[in-house]
């Protein structure tokens, strides 16, 4: 475990060094998060994808795998979207994934493999746990304040469980580059296409809890269904795990740790300092230097589009 800023080309050398192949997760997530400092997003979650590409073409690694999500889709109405679907992002977020996965896709060649993941609506219980997703705050809510709550109700989400997802990214790493090699694969299963009502609904009657709906959030016009049979077909890949699986362990974990408080901003995206701005981790080093005859490579502060 190395502790650092994809920013720093420095903390990527040392990171990077002896490498067969790179899983870039490193980014600010979720809308609301990416809103708090702009700049710093752009920074963090595009420029720095141009970095990790550099650091790889320096140390020879054959293979990059992107963690996309399938936010870049936006409201799309009742369409069922695929990879060559058009892309109409709703947030700052979904935008900087767009924008990385260009880059990343554009790197693609023989001698460099690159592909993208866009990623359904995770949930699940994790180690660095979040309760800023839809079933896990469901799920939360249901256990510690007995009702579930729903904003809106006719919105399409995809989803799929976190451990699920780690293991897509196993099946694309290990596959022939030939399948692989400048391709996008949405990550998630065709029957987790669901209606935020039914999403409630489902786990309300996991632990047996009234549920409550609210008018739909004007901060929030993400509306997508997406079909993930390109993954499915291509490497084989089904998930495991269904929502109810997802929302009995994180009861299970809320009823046998009653000191987890879910509105805890440690929880939180947008409120987790380290979440937002990577630059106050205490091993935080400075973003350009050369290491080991790695040449700088300048960074421009990112504008808002």
């Amino acid at each position: 475990m190395i502790r650092g800023d994809v920013r720093s080309i420095a903390d990527l050398s040392r990171a990077f060094r002896g490498a067969e192949a790179v899983i870039h997760l490193a980014a600010i997530v979720g809308d609301v998060a990416c809103q708090v400092d702009p700049d710093v997003t752009w920074t963090t979650n595009l420029q720095a994808t141009k970095l990790v590409i550099e650091a790889c073409r320096h140390y020879e690694i054959p293979r990059l795998l992107f963690a996309s999500t399938c936010s870049v889709y936006g409201a799309s109405d009742d369409l069922l979207l695929n990879e060559g679907s058009i892309l109409q992002p709703v947030s700052l977020y979904a935008q900087t994934r767009i924008d990385s996965e260009l880059v990343c896709l554009t790197a693609n060649g023989p001698r460099f493999v690159t592909s993208c993941l866009r990623m359904a609506t995770l949930y699940g219980l994790s180690t660095r746990m979040r309760f800023d997703l839809v079933v896990n705050i469901m799920a939360a809510r249901a256990v510690r304040e007995r009702i579930v709550t729903v904003f809106g109700g006719a919105q399409w989400r995809p989803l799929v469980h976190v451990a699920d997802a780690a293991q897509a990214f196993v099946h694309a790493l290990e596959a022939p580059a030939e399948l692989v090699g400048g391709e996008v694969f949405n990550v998630g299963s065709n029957d987790q296409n669901v209606r935020i009502r039914e999403l409630g609904e489902r786990i309300a009657g996991v632990f047996g809890v009234d549920l409550e709906t609210r008018p739909p959030s004007a901060d929030d016009l993400r509306n997508y269904r997406v079909s993930f049979d390109k993954l499915a077909h291509h490497l084989g890949f089904a998930t495991r795990r269904t929502v109810e699986d997802g929302s009995r362990e994180i009861g299970d974990f809320l009823k046998a740790h009653p000191e987890v408080d879910h509105h805890d901003e440690r929880y939180l995206n947008h409120r987790f300092p380290y979440a937002i701005d990577p630059a106050i981790l205490p091993s935080h080093r400075p973003r350009l230097r050369s290491v080991d005859d790695l040449d700088d490579v300048p960074i421009r502060r990112a504008r808002t589009p």
